[in-house]
């Protein structure tokens, strides 16, 4: 008499496996997904802080890029304080460096303070430097 299927061991060591590699791909892609995020809001900042620049050049008044390493946002500010924007970095990405002063002004001739900020999630970072012309890049 021959016999066709599995056994209950082979059927139960076949769904740990399963489970196994799952919960790998899982973890895979979520790190997949922490390095995009990071990558996006480095882009996103750093194109903002050269607008900002171009606007306080514009409009020939002094604007700041102020952070907030305790909520994870940043804002864009008049010297006088006025908000005229402000955006929190998604989870996981946080602030890992940051200026003395939090800060970043950029002057109505188009120079601005020197700073380092580094964006980082877990062992990836990415950095924007601002020289004392006011040009920001990536590092």
């Amino acid at each position: 008499m021959t016999r066709r299927g599995f056994t209950i061991i082979e059927t139960l060591v076949a769904v740990a496996l399963a489970a196994s590699i799952a919960s790998t791909g899982t973890l895979l892609g979520s790190s997949i997904a922490s390095t995009f995020r990071l990558a996006a809001s480095a882009r996103t900042l750093v194109q903002v802080m050269r607008e900002t620049r171009a606007r306080a050049m514009a409009e020939g008044v002094a604007l700041d890029v102020a952070f907030d390493a305790s909520t994870s946002n940043w804002s864009i500010r008049t010297v006088a304080g006025t908000i005229r924007r402000t955006e929190v970095l998604p989870a996981p990405v946080r602030f890992q460096t940051l200026p003395v002063r939090a800060r970043i002004r950029f002057a109505s001739t188009g120079s601005a303070d020197n700073g380092t900020i580094v964006l980082g999630t877990g062992a990836a970072s990415r950095r924007i430097i601002v020289n004392q012309r006011g040009r920001a890049r990536l590092s």
